[in-house]
C-alpha cells in the first residue's frame, strides 16, 4: 500500500527536523574543536564533511517537501 501524501509529508518533516538538529550538533562540535589549543585537522575535516552531507540531505528533503506543497517547514532558515 502506498503512503498518502499527508503521511509522506509528515515523514519528510520529521526527517528534516532530525537533519537540522544533526547539522546544528555538528556545527557545535566543529566550533568546540576549533577552540582547542591544537585543533585536530583530521577530526575537523571529518566533521565538516559530515556537516556538508547533512546539508545536502536537508536541501533535498526540503525540495521534496516543497513539491508536496508544504513550504513553511521546507523554507525555514536552518543555518
Amino acid at each position: 500500500m502506498k503512503d498518502s501524501p499527508k503521511v509522506k509529508a509528515f515523514s519528510l518533516e520529521v526527517r528534516l527536523t532530525k537533519l537540522r538538529l544533526k547539522h546544528q550538533t555538528l556545527k557545535a562540535r566543529i566550533a568546540r574543536e576549533m577552540k582547542r589549543p591544537s585543533p585536530c585537522s583530521a577530526s575537523l575535516q571529518m566533521l565538516k564533511r559530515q556537516r556538508l552531507r547533512i546539508k545536502d540531505e536537508i536541501v533535498s528533503c526540503a525540495k521534496r517537501l516543497q513539491s508536496l506543497g508544504h513550504t513553511t517547514l521546507a523554507q525555514r532558515e536552518w543555518i
